[in-house]
């Protein structure tokens, strides 16, 4: 309504102009109208300039408005004109209604800056956010405490606490997750590190998230020697106990009374004892020696030789290792890759070991299984290659879930001659290897349907 009103008034005025002119000329042919001819021409300038200032009126308005908003000013009002033409009016209501609601988005904005400060500071994670110079634009109280620093500025100030921390900080890319060990004054601290980049119109920040989890880490280790120690005082006394019985028995035999039997006094039955009781002793010498020479080469991993190879190559060369003895055991096994050139950059020789060992306890737990199944799956999560081996078997327990990465512990039933089913190492052997590769290995099992190894790289 106030624009229709506009360009009725703008009409009228160039209708009054269009008749000026035409007076004008009128008056050119009549004689004794000199006078009027030159009044007309005043009114006709007077006319067009009353024009140009009604129309630049809200133009100047407008650009102010527009200025404004460009320089986020929002104390600009509209609301103090003394005198309003009715045309403009509702072009003001407008505006000011602009300048209101940009105001409160504004409000709004600066609340949600103050409540993210806020939360940034107070928050027990330390947090850094730097730019592509290395200028620390977000330094919280959790990462100063943590690098014992009053204020951060530069990420190359860190290097003042650990020559080649900025480096290390610097180097981790979006999603991954470091650990880094530090000695600050003399206090060792395990700096669980997380990166993600975002970007802020042009500019490039990378932002840290910094935790100290030595705590947890002492007492994860404090957890698995326990159980480490439960599993090697097992082991050592299944050893031992027999080897202190037998001796025993033996003294008895060529001594009674803390005295030493003659000669006469023995009889053959007395020698074949003995010598059955020394075999026995010698074989049970025999196993913890091995036992230990077990424990020494699970210490002894020798570092990956890393190189990019594909998958499917290596699961055709498993295929055509182990095919002849799962084809014996009656066992369906499949492999796939997804995409089909799915790469690994790792040690092949080290992790085609950890999914032999793997075949070799999926083929173990699916013995008695009807239509034994075997998959294994290399495919991409979150653009990180994984490699699941799948088997239908027997499964694990809730309980020996929590126990099976665990070095000597095994869940494999001895064998008929009285030997032990398993050594309990390979799947603490396969853990560290992927540990050296910077992975994991995770299990998930529902016993009797559904057993899945997931290789993390």
């Amino acid at each position: 309504m106030a624009f229709s009103r506009f360009r009725i008034y703008i009409i009228l005025q160039v209708i009054l102009i269009a008749a000026t002119t035409l007076a004008f000329f009128w008056t050119l042919d009549q004689e004794y109208m000199l006078i009027t001819s030159s009044s007309l021409v005043i009114l006709w300038v007077l006319e067009i300039i009353y024009l140009i200032w009604y129309l630049q009126r809200v133009n100047r308005d407008i650009i102010k408005f527009i200025t404004a908003i460009k320089y986020d000013d929002v104390s600009i009002s509209f609301h103090k004109k003394k005198k309003i033409d009715k045309a403009f009016k509702r072009l003001y209501q407008e505006l000011n209604q602009i300048i209101n609601d940009i105001s409160e988005v504004r409000s709004e904005k600066e609340t949600e800056h103050q409540y993210f400060h806020s939360t940034i500071k107070h928050i027990g994670i330390g947090i850094l956010a730097l730019d592509e110079s290395g200028k620390i634009e977000i330094c919280n109280d959790a990462a100063l405490k943590l690098f014992k620093k009053h204020n951060l500025n530069y990420i190359s100030e860190i290097d003042l606490i650990q020559p080649g921390l900025a480096a290390k900080l610097t180097s981790i890319k979006p999603g991954n997750n470091k650990l880094i060990k530090l000695n600050i004054d003399n206090e060792i601290i395990q700096l669980s590190v997380k990166a993600a980049n975002f970007k802020i119109k042009t500019l490039e920040i990378k932002l840290l998230s910094l935790q100290n989890i030595k705590s947890e880490i002492d007492q994860s280790e404090v957890d698995a020697w326990q159980k480490l120690i439960r599993v090697l005082t097992h082991e050592i006394m299944n050893s031992v106990s027999p080897i202190k019985l037998l001796s025993g028995s033996l003294i008895g035999m060529f001594e009674e009374n803390e005295k030493i039997k003659r000669i006469n006094e023995l009889d053959n039955s007395t020698i074949e004892n003995s010598l059955l009781g020394l075999k026995t002793i010698r074989k049970r010498s025999i196993g913890l020696s091995n036992f230990v020479e077990t424990y020494k080469n699970l210490t002894q991993i020798p570092k990956p030789n890393f190189s990019v190879f594909e998958l499917s190559k290596l699961l055709e060369h498993l295929n055509t290792l182990l095919k002849e003895d799962l084809n014996k055991k009656n066992i369906v096994f499949q492999f796939s890759c997804l995409p089909d050139n799915l790469t690994l950059y790792a040690d092949e020789k080290l992790i085609e070991q950890v999914l032999i060992n793997l075949i070799k306890n999926s083929s173990e737990a699916l013995l008695n299984t009807k239509e034994p199944h075997l998959e294994i799956k290399g495919e991409l999560f979150n653009d990180k290659p994984l490699i699941k081996v799948i088997d239908n078997g027997k499964g694990i327990t809730k309980d020996e879930i929590e126990n099976i990465f665990i070095p000597f512990f095994t869940t494999k039933e001895n064998l008929p001659d009285g030997k032990a089913g398993g050594s309990g190492i390979g799947l603490s052997l396969s853990r560290q290897i992927l540990h050296l590769h910077g992975g994991n290995i995770s299990v998930k099992s529902d016993p009797n349907k559904k057993t899945v190894f997931t290789l993390h790289f």
